[in-house]
């Protein structure tokens, strides 16, 4: 779903704290009428009512058993208005892994071919011999892009890090 559409109705159905509050208990799972009642402390004809009106805003669904119970869960509606931001953090998360690894390899790229041994100073033979470190370029060939991995897989590591901290709220 990728549009939500807030009516009057749905505006309604979200005025009540009461409603909303039974809105985040079903995002748990589906629950009963009597499950809510003794959940929130509410009386089972307020939760009814309640019920009735977040049916009509699309906001939950009834499900009948098989049984004689009848279940209230959320409807696609209802999870995105609870919970937005989820797939766009995910989305987020994934380019910024992209664009870390990305700038990455294209800063090692150009320290590699910008600091090459032909653009080198000639006295580094000079400079060796009195202790100066070689060229990053050196250094970077030797590692066999070991670098670019350590990066690349840093950069996953710090999104899946806010990935986790976004989703854990």
């Amino acid at each position: 779903m990728d549009e939500i559409v807030l009516d009057k109705k749905t505006f309604e159905a979200l005025a009540m704290d009461s409603r909303v509050k039974i809105m985040k208990a079903l995002k748990e799972r589906r629950k009963t009428q009597a499950e809510l009642s003794k959940e929130l402390s509410l009386a089972p004809s307020t939760i009814s009512e309640h019920l009735e009106k977040m049916v009509e805003a699309t906001l939950i669904a009834r499900k009948k058993d098989h049984h004689k119970w009848i279940y209230y869960e959320l409807t696609e509606k209802g999870r995105h208005i609870l919970a937005p931001e989820k797939a766009s953090v995910f989305v987020f998360a994934l380019s910024l892994t992209l664009v870390v690894a990305v700038f990455a390899y294209l800063f090692l790229t150009f320290m590699t071919g910008s600091l090459s041994a032909a653009s080198a100073p000639a006295s580094y033979e000079g400079q060796k011999a009195l202790g100066a470190a070689p060229p990053m370029s050196d250094l970077i060939q030797k590692q066999d892009y070991t670098l670019i991995i350590v990066i690349v897989v840093a950069a996953v590591l710090v999104s899946l890090f806010f990935l986790y901290k976004r989703f854990k709220k």
